[in-house]
């Protein structure tokens, strides 16, 4: 009997790797979080408000109705970077008036009074194609944009064994033959996907590290090479 071609091979290796893959993920998601006992400081959010003056609309439902479907906060590690955050939505959805607009899919779920608060308008997506969107027109006094505080009240459960696994398991994905397989699968149009994402972010802070380090030398001892980078 003919032995299967070596791309079916590496085709077959890479169903195995996928199907462990997911499953390791299911398990990572099952260990759920744990409660930390002093919340910590992490970013700011931009986040959008319903101030006490929506009662005196007699449209008060439907504003509240289209603020629950839209997304009020954007986060960022500095105020810096959570206004930039806002200004790339700004221009991916083009929000309207600082006023988050809503998809199709949205507007259909909301009751007739909060759609009569919606405007369609057509534009174009990041893949060239035409979608359509919808402005809401509320009054500048219901809300409020405003700067607070992230915290983080929550810590992911970890198994060291599956943290390690599924590091391994990406690895196999950079392997000869692998690699092709895995980015024709996905159809990636950039040069490199999530999953290696991450592993250049840590190049990264890495290099920034060892910088840093470089600043506490003099700089005859970095000419002479005289200290060690961790």
């Amino acid at each position: 009997m003919k032995p299967p071609h070596i791309k079916a091979q590496r085709q077959k290796e890479v169903r195995k790797l996928y199907k462990r893959q997911r499953k390791i993920w299911q398990l990572k998601r099952a260990l759920g979080y744990e409660k930390l006992e002093k919340p910590i400081r992490h970013g700011w959010y931009k986040e959008i408000v319903i101030t006490s003056k929506v009662s005196r609309y007699k449209n008060e439902n439907a504003i509240l109705e289209v603020f629950d479907k839209i997304e009020k906060a954007y986060w960022g590690r500095t105020k810096k970077n959570a206004e930039k955050q806002w200004f790339y939505k700004v221009s991916q959805f083009l929000i309207y008036k600082d006023f988050p607009t809503l998809s199709k899919r949205q507007y259909n779920k909301l009751s007739e009074k909060a759609q009569r608060l919606c405007t369609p308008y057509r534009y174009k997506n990041c893949n060239k194609k035409w979608r359509t969107r919808f402005y809401i027109r509320i009054p500048k006094n219901a809300y409020k944009i405003k700067y607070t505080r992230a915290y983080i009240t929550h810590r992911r459960r970890i198994d060291p064994l599956l943290e390690s696994e599924d590091a391994l398991l990406d690895q196999q994905f950079l392997k000869f033959g692998y690699y092709n397989l895995d980015i024709a699968k996905f159809n990636w149009k950039y040069d490199y996907n999530w999953k290696y994402k991450e592993l250049l972010t840590k190049e990264k802070l890495k290099t920034k590290r060892q910088l840093h380090i470089l600043k506490q030398y003099n700089l005859n001892e970095v000419v002479k090479d005289e200290f060690i980078l961790i």
